[in-house]
């Protein structure tokens, strides 16, 4: 099979088991961005696919779903993944091109499965550990990998949540999915573009029914984080405003989670993401990273490391965590001046406006390399 066609087929399967697939995704399915931009234009223009427009705001939402011309060319190369397609359809309601909020929803699941997918995880059903308790139609069965990363979308584990019993009714999560490593679980949420509220009760039971759901299922989950995925950097800033008007009813950075860490949905926040979910990796990157630097004069989670000269503490947030930058203060006790906070070129500007000028906000040398 020649690459354009192994590309292409990639493309409508993805395409299909999203259901509605925003096309900014297209570019970041694998290989070159120009070139995935001219296998959706060929998509398209064979009738693979069909594209639906509307405006959203002051935006234009673009959104692509599989046509029958798509299903068969899945059908005559690859019966397996069609039959993956079919057993998501079948599972969830209609969909019409007048329903654009569940569109945009699947969406925002579409973004989660592609940066879950570029950071390394294992998403495709028949690769990784059943959440259901018997699984059908795979060959044998898996058995978790603490040194593997596995996504699992909303839908999987609500449909595992019901099994047990007909009565149970899994209550609605703005959850888009779950990344799982080790002992680690990170609950991804998709704010877009603008500052987003979710239930709090909801979530947090959500998370804490997820966590215990992978335990029972051969996984080692003790350590559960929160992964908000936006569209720019400017979004983390309206996340880390103070104000509370719906009380404690509804939240956007939760205090449940051990932390809250901030992504862009583009490369660099796949990037991230990637570096997030890999602990020996991030180690090894904290470490050249604070090289320049001496280690705390005591054992301490306020602050990473010790400029000397200057008698000032270091803060290492290049994961953007949003429960720390909000709980971040201008002065510690025992130094002369307020911390410095490391981060990346371009959390640079935001990360200092959430702050405030008092306190120094360092660029990562680029000479470290990700």
């Amino acid at each position: 099979m020649a690459d354009n066609e192994k590309r292409l087929l990639k493309l409508l399967i993805l395409v299909g088991y999203s259901v509605a697939f925003p096309v900014y995704l297209a570019q970041r399915i694998g290989g070159h961005p120009e070139y995935n931009r001219h296998v959706v234009y060929q998509a398209i223009r064979e009738n693979y696919v069909k594209l639906q427009k509307w405006h959203e705001n002051l935006y234009v939402i673009k959104s692509l779903q599989l046509t029958q011309k798509g299903y068969d060319y899945i059908a005559q190369r690859d019966s397996g993944a069609l039959a993956m397609i079919y057993g998501r359809l079948g599972s969830m309601p209609p969909l019409y091109p007048s329903m654009h909020d569940r569109i945009i929803r699947l969406h925002s699941i579409a973004a989660g499965m592609i940066i879950a997918m570029n950071t390394g995880a294992v998403v495709p059903p028949e690769e990784k550990p059943s959440l259901l308790v018997s699984p059908g139609g795979y060959p044998g069965e898996i058995t978790p990998d603490p040194d593997t990363a596995y996504y699992y979308t909303s839908q999987e584990i609500r449909a595992a949540l019901e099994e047990a019993d007909e009565r149970t009714v899994a209550k609605t999560s703005r959850r888009i999915g779950i990344i799982v490593r080790g002992h680690r679980l990170y609950c991804l949420y998709y704010a877009g573009r603008t500052r987003m509220f979710w239930l709090r009760f909801t979530e947090e039971n959500n998370a804490n029914a997820a966590q215990t759901l992978l335990n029972s299922r051969g996984f080692q989950v003790s350590t559960v984080f929160q992964v908000v995925i936006g569209h720019s950097m400017d979004v983390a800033e309206k996340l880390c405003r103070k104000t509370h008007p719906f009380g404690d009813r509804y939240y956007t950075v939760s205090p449940y989670f051990d932390k809250c860490y901030f992504i862009t949905d583009d490369p660099d926040g796949e990037k991230l993401l990637r570096l997030i979910i890999d602990p020996v990796q991030a180690l090894e990157f904290n470490r050249k990273v604070l090289t320049p630097y001496a280690p705390p004069m005591a054992n301490t989670r306020e602050y990473d490391a010790v400029e000397v000269s200057s008698n000032r503490p270091v803060i290492l947030n290049y994961t953007c965590d949003l429960l720390q930058l909000s709980n971040t203060g201008p002065s510690m006790i025992g130094f002369d001046s307020g911390p410095i906070v490391l981060c990346f070129d371009y959390q640079a500007r935001t990360i200092q406006h959430i702050l405030g000028a008092e306190m120094e906000v360092r660029i990562i040398p680029q000479e470290v390399d990700l």
